[in-house]
């Protein structure tokens, strides 16, 4: 059976369409992550000021602002980036482009969000 004159020039296409909307699709993603990460970065700086200044503030004020900085459930996606907490991903790989970004446990995630908070606690407690 003969190969068409055109099926190499349908599957070069194919695959560049498909590449570039996978890339486009990084590329949102991107800017919506350092988005989420500059709004939690705000609302703790505005936390830290507060307690620096000796503002009285209430455990529920503080767990408040803790719920609105936490990532939410399903937007950690990445395996180095895009939703993850390790922050932008300079450079995307071939092999991502073509399968994809492999899923974190976002409750080590929150672990590791909880134990930092602690330890903001514990520094803040003991400058008062």
């Amino acid at each position: 059976m003969p190969v068409p004159k055109h099926l190499p020039h349908i599957l070069y296409s194919t695959f560049l369409t498909s590449a570039s909307i996978h890339l486009l699709w990084q590329r949102k993603a991107s800017e919506d992550d350092r988005a989420r990460k500059n709004a939690q970065i705000t609302i703790l700086e505005d936390l830290a000021q507060q307690l620096r200044a000796g503002a009285p503030i209430s455990d529920e004020e503080v767990d408040r602002l803790k719920k609105l900085a936490r990532v939410q459930g399903g937007q950690g996606t990445g395996e180095d980036g895009v939703g993850g907490s390790d922050g932008p991903q300079n450079e995307v790989r071939w092999t991502e482009v073509l399968w994809g970004r492999k899923t974190v446990d976002q409750k080590s995630n929150d672990a590791l969000e909880q134990k930092d908070v602690e330890q903001i606690r514990k520094a803040f407690a003991k400058e008062a």
